[in-house]
């Protein structure tokens, strides 16, 4: 499949065969246009087509500039989201740590088997694009109901239980936006329109009537090399947590580091 191709390679890679592509494609128009249309007549409507040619450009690039702004927005959401659920899982780790026993055991366990599956499971899959599933549901799940039966011996410990339970129902929603961020992209309309746009933009270069045909492939070259790089960097930001260029699990990686540094034992580490 094209996108597991496209964010399955280096971003470079993915950028030079798009550029070469857009670029040989765009030379192959230029020679089939100049055979069609003689250089005189295109010539004599050089001024003409110089006016349309910058009004569509703007028009154009105005849109190229707005879906790029969203898709890097879009990126940034997704990293903030990630980050603000790794901190609330940090916080209930804390949070957890200080209830009394029993359930402080179940409820360290829990937040451990969440971190863990989140890191060493949903990360991979959702890299791979592929179903995450809800396996990271059951251990939040366990949290709550171990936390519904703290028993809360003064009115501290009800206080307690109650911010554990606001940030539980925090970390609910976070985690909820995160996996929606994991299958959020580019509408196929928004990339039709852009794919015909750059199509139509890079044509009008053919209609302008050069005497050097060098100049004029260059000029071509550099057109369509400059838009196909910002096609590249909307691609890039597309699916944020795909390929090369992608949010991380590094916040809930340190929340590891956190709980190994407390003594909490993960499945990475016990096999050392």
């Amino acid at each position: 499949m094209l996108v597991d191709w496209i964010y399955g390679v280096p971003t470079w890679v993915m950028a030079v065969v798009v550029v070469a592509g857009a670029v040989s494609l765009s030379l192959l128009g230029l020679v089939a246009a100049t055979r069609v249309l003689h250089v005189e007549l295109r010539r004599r409507h050089n001024e003409f087509t110089g006016f349309n040619s910058a009004l569509i450009g703007v028009v154009f690039a105005v849109l190229l500039a707005f879906i790029a702004v969203e898709a890097w927005e879009s990126f940034g959401k997704a990293g903030d989201t990630a980050q603000i659920e790794a901190s609330l899982t940090g916080d209930l780790f804390r949070d957890a740590a200080t209830m009394p026993e029993p359930a402080r055991t179940e409820l360290v366990g829990d937040i451990r088997d969440y971190v863990e599956i989140v890191v060493s499971q949903e990360w991979p899959a959702m890299a791979r694009g592929a179903p995450i599933g809800d396996a990271g549901w059951a251990p939040l799940f366990k949290f709550h109901q171990a936390l519904r039966g703290v028993d809360a011996a003064n009115p501290v410990q009800v206080a307690m239980v109650a911010e554990t339970l606001h940030r539980l129902n925090a970390l609910y929603d976070a985690r909820q936006k995160r996996l929606l961020a994991a299958e959020d992209h580019i509408a196929p309309a928004v990339w039709w329109v852009v794919l015909l746009g750059a199509t139509v933009v890079i044509a009008l270069t053919y209609l302008f009537g050069m005497e050097s045909f060098a100049m004029h492939a260059l000029m071509t070259g550099m057109v369509a090399a400059s838009l196909a790089l910002v096609i590249v960097l909307i691609v890039a930001f597309d699916y944020p947590f795909r390929g090369e260029v992608q949010v991380g699990p590094d916040g809930f990686r340190n929340v590891q580091h956190i709980m190994e540094r407390a003594g909490v034992k993960f499945a990475h580490n016990a096999e050392r």
